[in-house]
């Protein structure tokens, strides 16, 4: 824990009024300037000295910050204690320090307006008491995110001279990709296919298909009793039906290809690395709007020595593949993808998303092709309060782009 001294616009003038009536006095020194002379001083060594005891005493603790969304502004909470017996705590003043270089390479705009982020407010706290309060940081990019130090302002009390005390707390935090509505007939368009349907799994449950038969036990149906026995005797069998599947889609993230070797179009309002970061997005944007819809789903990230997420669905198991997204790093060099193709062995719909033009070898037949050149016309934009601020170009003419 730092403390540091800053004497604010308010702070400069007092202590200016404080000299010149400190000349004043020294000129001619009568009771009443002499008296007013003694007031200011003391106002200053008040705030300067005496109430820094105050702020001593206090303990922050950042609460749990799992993960985040890229392009949003990002919300934490703090934990703030007087571990003082006697003094109260007031006007205080919490919020990040974004200043280390490693978190302004995070930031989704160069614009310092947009860069400050807002302080989190607390107004009292009595002794051995504790609040909870929060503050707002700006909007970063994909990626992992390191808080280094928390910041607590005070000016107490009377506002010209700030108190500023940092604690070092170190943490990381998971800036995952944003995620948009999917166009409302195209999941529907790919879970519904010949793959992707409704299937019977090996487990009994409130299916239609027929599973096994089993002896009656007490709460049974009478409709489940079958009647056609194979031979005469006295147990009643129950026919047990299979549960049904609901359908499952496999993504495919294309990264194969190296940044610089990507082709598009030139003359388009984005770069290789922003499409890289389309592709993410649709990728990410296409599995969430799969679990909004009740279906199984799975990621393959081709180019990464990453072992494919298995088919599930859930809301944890959407963070863990919105988390393995989150930690990509686009500067590594590609690896060539060994694996054996996701539809060997699965069945399922599966959707390859391409950062640039479409390679329908990198993934198996019958496939859907998407590519991150045209995302305006796969991705609802503005559906979503935390849409990315780029504009989308128009859809490119290139047949290569797009291919279903």
């Amino acid at each position: 824990m730092t403390m540091r001294y800053h004497i604010n616009l308010s702070g400069t003038l007092f202590v200016v009024l404080t000299l010149l009536v400190g000349l004043a006095a020294a000129q001619r020194p009568n009771n009443l300037v002499v008296w007013g002379f003694g007031v200011l001083l003391a106002m200053i060594l008040v705030s300067g000295v005496v109430s820094a005891r105050m702020v001593r005493t206090l303990r922050v603790t950042r609460l749990e910050t799992r993960s985040a969304s890229s392009g949003s502004p990002l919300m934490v909470k703090y934990l703030v204690e007087n571990l003082s017996r006697k003094r109260s705590v007031f006007a205080l003043r919490l919020g990040e320090v974004l200043t280390s270089r490693s978190i302004k390479e995070r930031f989704v705009s160069p614009d310092s307006k947009s860069t400050s982020g807002s302080y989190g407010w607390l107004s009292r706290i009595g002794p051995g008491e504790s609040q909870v309060c929060d503050s707002v940081l700006p909007a970063f990019r994909r990626g992992v995110l390191q808080l280094e130090r928390v910041r607590v302002i005070t000016a107490f009390p009377f506002g010209f001279i700030d108190r500023r005390i940092d604690f070092d707390l170190d943490q990381e935090i998971l800036v995952q990709p944003t995620t948009h509505l999917l166009k409302s007939e195209l999941i529907h368009s790919v879970s519904q296919g010949e793959l992707g349907g409704i299937g019977i799994s090996a487990r009994p449950g409130p299916g239609e298909d027929f599973f096994s038969i089993r002896e009656f036990k007490p709460g049974d149906s009478i409709r489940k009793v079958f009647w056609k026995r194979p031979q005469a005797n006295d147990d009643l069998l129950v026919i047990q039906r299979s549960e049904s599947t609901p359908p499952r889609i496999r993504v495919i993230l294309d990264l194969s290809e190296q940044t610089s070797k990507l082709r598009f179009d030139a003359t388009r309002d984005f770069d290789a690395r922003q499409l890289e970061e389309r592709a993410i997005t649709m990728a990410a944007s296409l599995c969430a709007c799969a679990d909004k819809e009740g279906l199984e789903f799975g990621l393959t990230v081709l180019g990464f020595d990453d072992r494919p997420l298995p088919l599930r669905r859930g809301y944890w198991h959407l963070q863990r593949l919105l988390a393995g997204l989150a930690v990509l790093d686009l500067s590594l060099d590609r690896v060539a993808d060994a694996r054996e193709s996701s539809n060997t062995s699965e069945r399922c719909a599966v959707v390859v998303v391409h950062p640039a033009r479409i390679n329908p070898d990198h993934g198996p037949p019958q496939s859907w092709h998407w590519s991150a050149t045209r995302i305006e016309e796969f991705l609802d934009l503005d559906a979503t309060d935390d849409s990315h601020s780029e504009s989308p170009g128009s859809p490119a003419e290139d047949p290569g782009e797009v291919m279903a």
